[in-house]
């Protein structure tokens, strides 16, 4: 196992629970930021750059800036403080998140067989992806830049519509 792997998938981890016990939308947020970064940094572990780089631009930068900005728009007070106050809860929800963990880890334990070995370490690069974009999947892929520039128009239409 690779430090850095270790590192990154704790970080994740630990990063995962604060976002899931703050209190405050902001926290969460930022908490979010350091999961998205550190499952940015796994994917590049395994050889995949680009989806390293759409993981970082697109979640941490475009999807994390749009939450942060309705939770300022929203400027949650104290709604969102409310502290569960019944411990059969607080013991049920503890109780369920470690049974959970512990039947992942089984089933990863077990999963260690299945795992295939990828020889070739181009595998995710940007040209590789582009060579499957533009010959094997070239039907989805205009397909799916019709459906986007049909939302663009739509967007465009609904905006004049509105002014």
């Amino acid at each position: 196992m690779d430090w850095t792997f270790l590192i990154f998938a704790n970080l994740a981890i630990v990063a995962a629970f604060l976002m899931v016990v703050a209190k405050d939308p902001i926290f969460a947020a930022l908490a979010l930021l350091v999961v998205l970064i550190s499952l940015a940094v796994q994917y590049i572990h395994l050889h995949a750059p680009l989806i390293a780089i759409f993981q970082i631009t697109i979640y941490a930068g475009a999807i994390l800036v749009l939450i942060s900005y309705v939770i300022m728009l929203l400027s949650p007070s104290d709604t969102y403080k409310t502290p569960i106050k019944n411990r059969f809860f607080r013991g049920l929800g503890g109780v369920l998140g470690f049974v959970s963990i512990a039947i992942l880890g089984l089933t990863a334990k077990g999963a260690s067989d299945v795992i295939v070995h990828i020889r070739d370490h181009e595998f995710g690069s940007p040209e590789q992806i582009g060579q499957m974009l533009f010959s094997r999947y070239i039907l989805h892929f205009e397909v799916v830049s019709v459906l986007l520039l049909v939302a663009l128009i739509g967007a465009i239409y609904l905006a004049k519509k509105r002014l």
